[in-house]
This record gives C-alpha cells, sequence and structure tokens, in this order.
C-alpha cells in the first residue's frame, strides 16, 4: 500500500491507495480552521505522530509520498510547524524502513494532469475521475492532492521495478 500525504498547519491530509491503486482510506487529521497557538502545535505534533503510527500498523505501507512545501518570510510561523510535521513523518516512516519520496506541487500536478501549473479545481476532477470516486466521496483539493502524491509514488516505483527486471 502506499501512502499520501498533504501536509498543513489547519489541515493534513492524507490518502492511503493499494497495489491495485484503489483506494483504501483517505480523510483529514487536523481540521481547525484557526491556526494553533505554539503549545497546540506541540500537542498536534504529538497527534500526528500516534495517528501515522497507528496506521503502519493497520496498513502494509511501502512507501510513502509527502509534498515538498515552499514557504516566503511572511509565513515563517506555519513554515516551522509544517516542516516539524515533516521531521516527524520522515523519522517515523525511516525508522520503521519504509521509504519517504518528495514531490512538489508542481512535480504532482504535471504528473496527474500534464500541467505542471493546473489548477486545484483540474486536480480535483482528473482524481475523481482517476479513483471513479464521486463529489460526496472526494471533496477537497487537499484530499485529492494526497491521493495523487500516492498513486504517482505506487506508479513511479513500480515504473522503477521494471527497469530493474529488464
Amino acid at each position: 500500500m502506499f501512502l499520501g500525504i498533504d501536509p498543513g498547519i489547519r489541515k493534513l491530509w492524507y490518502g492511503v491507495i493499494d497495489g491495485d491503486g484503489q483506494v483504501v482510506t483517505s480523510g483529514i487529521l487536523l481540521s481547525d480552521e484557526k491556526s494553533p497557538t505554539r503549545n497546540d502545535q506541540f500537542a498536534r505534533m504529538v497527534e500526528i505522530y500516534q495517528f501515522f503510527d497507528q496506521l503502519i500498523m493497520d496498513y502494509p505501507i511501502q512507501a510513502v509520498g509527502i509534498e515538498k512545501l515552499f514557504f516566503t518570510t511572511r509565513n515563517q510561523s506555519n513554515a516551522e510547524f509544517v516542516y516539524g510535521v515533516r521531521g516527524i513523518v520522515g523519522m517515523m516512516f525511516r525508522s520503521h524502513t519504509i521509504p519517504l519520496h518528495e514531490r512538489t506541487p508542481q512535480e504532482i500536478k504535471k504528473y496527474i494532469t500534464g500541467n505542471g501549473n493546473a489548477s486545484k479545481e483540474l486536480m480535483l476532477a482528473v482524481i475523481k475521475k482517476m479513483f471513479g470516486l464521486t463529489d460526496k466521496q472526494l471533496k477537497r483539493h487537499d484530499a485529492a492532492d494526497a491521493l495523487g502524491i500516492a498513486l504517482m509514488v505506487k506508479n513511479k516505483l513500480e515504473q522503477e521495478k521494471k527497469m530493474k527486471t529488464k
């Protein structure tokens, strides 16, 4: 199984797909509409660690894809939190010898839609179609991004495996 993560300060989306490219589970881990305080950030990091630790126990995750982020100096506090989350996730999966792959939003969009500058709406529409999901099943572009990252990692690893066997 393959896990995709779209990290954020208020929302952290995840998606797990199986070897056949079918959605196993997806959802949101953080859902506050307001930015967390410094103390809240540390509590959230513990929550994130516990969630993904349980996910590893529940599903045989083969590889993880996480969105690589870019921040400007205006949102430094947000960047610190998200990079802390990325550190936790990276350490956790690597300690379980699960490979972690970083992809930029442009790489993911290009892989899924063929256009690195695709709109969030296009990404959502293409992911819905690829996985056969309804509007009710997949409402948010962040969730689509997480599933797109998982699919990209799955397909890229399968391509690499085929190349090695040739």
